[in-house]
Order: structure tokens, then sequence, then C-alpha cells
């Protein structure tokens, strides 16, 4: 699908943060289109995780400007809450409410948040949980749930507000290595129905196979982006070349 004329979904302007001295962002500026599905990558350090918290004003940045859907996100609690509607986030450590059932956690933001009569709510969680392949663990709570099972109830739980974009932090890093799989065939099956998304990931592959384009980011700076193939294959700058090397060799 040609993405190049779709409407920007996401726009981020000068964005810089800092932790006392230590500057994390500095002067990013990107954007993320409708349909598109963006991963950035980079060492751990780099500033990607506090990117995206950016974005969902998770943590405050000390100057720069976040457009979602062509307006201008003002820090104001109000109009942050409604942002937040539209901005899905789906964390590396699941954040499921433990004392509510599967069916529960994905029912409440619809419910609380939008307004959903709870049997209109019901009817679209479940439909969401066969997709996500969780119709056997409706009435189950998250200890019973393995994490890559966990990730997924996070997951539709975030689709279930019906988000113009979804911020995906590192959703396997806290995952073993065999419940990996699991939870990237659900975004790749959402990238295939055409969700807008911002990916941080380490899984190299993945990035490659998925992503409609790559963003590098390092010292919180974005020092290169372009397509998978580029980016993987003929990287410009030489810091992407070295961070891709051992990638690099084995493909």
């Amino acid at each position: 699908m040609n993405k190049k004329n779709k409407a920007e979904i996401l726009k981020i302007l000068n964005l810089n943060k800092r932790f006392g001295s230590l500057e994390v962002l500095r002067d990013v500026t990107l954007s993320v289109a409708e349909g598109e599905v963006v991963s950035v990558i980079g060492p751990s350090g780099s500033g990607k995780s506090t990117l995206l918290r950016c974005i969902n004003f998770l943590e405050k940045s000390q100057s720069g400007e976040i457009y979602i859907g062509g307006n201008a996100i003002e820090r104001k609690e109000k109009v942050v809450n409604k942002m937040r509607q539209n901005v899905g986030m789906v964390f590396q450590h699941f954040n499921l409410f433990p004392h509510k059932t599967v069916l529960q956690n994905v029912i409440e933001g619809p419910i609380q948040v939008k307004g959903v009569p709870k049997k209109d709510a019901v009817t679209q969680a479940e439909e969401i949980l066969r997709n996500v392949g969780l119709s056997d663990k409706t009435h189950v709570y998250p200890a019973m749930l393995s994490g890559g099972q966990k990730q997924r109830v996070a997951i539709a739980r975030t689709l279930a507000m019906e988000p113009g974009i979804i911020l995906f932090d590192e959703p396997t890093s806290a995952l073993d290595p065999e419940l990996v799989g699991e939870v990237l065939n659900v975004i790749r099956d959402l990238a295939r129905e055409g969700m807008t998304m911002l990916i941080v990931t380490h899984e190299m592959g993945f990035a490659r196979e998925v992503s409609d384009r790559i963003v590098f980011m390092d010292e919180g700076r974005i020092v290169e982006e372009g397509p998978p193939e580029e980016i993987f294959t003929t990287p410009k700058n030489n810091r992407t070349r070295i961070f891709l090397g051992k990638f690099l060799q084995a493909v």
C-alpha cells in the first residue's frame, strides 16, 4: 500500500527531554502517516522508550511540539486525556489489573473512558479476544496467564479503545524467548490490517519484515531513517552500520 499520500496521524517537531543534566531526546522530529508501521531501533539508552512516553505525555518534554491527527496537543490534563483515547500504548510489562479477569481488563477503558454500554463493550471485547487467540481465557485472571498471553491481553485492551495509532514499547522484551512469536504474530496481523503503529523493538528481523520505515536512534537523536531494506542492507551512517553489524552478518 502506498502510504506517501496518507494523512499524518502523528507529527513530532524538535522534541527535547532532559532528566536533570542528562539530555535524553535532542531535537527529535518524526512523523507517522495513517496506516504506516514505523519501527524505532537503537542501543539501550538512546531515548527510544522516552520518546514514546513523551508522545503519550507520560513524561513531560522540555520543548517541542506534538500533533495528533493534525492537532497540536496542549499540556493540559483534559486535552491530554482526550488525546490518550486516540493514542494506544502497549508497555513492556503489560500493566493489567490483577484483580480483574481478561474480559474485565479489556472492557474497562471503553466503559469508563468512552461511555460505551457494557453489553456493547463485552461484544466488542469478545471479538477482539478471538482475534488475538484468547477466546478461552475470557474469565481467567492475569496471574493464570503466561507472559505472552498477558501481552496479548494488553494489546486487546488497547484495541478496544479503537485508537488511531498504537505505540509499542519493546512489547516482547519481558517475555521468555519461546513466547515472543505469539505476540509478534498479533502485531503482524495488525500491520496487515492497516493499523498505524510506532514500535520500539530490539527484534531486528521482525522490524525489517513488518515495517514501512525504520528509524535508528542514538544518544537521543534520530541518526538515520528509511525503508527497511535500505537501512538493513546499505545503511548510510557509520553508527547505524556498527549497531547493525552483527545482524547484517547473519542475513
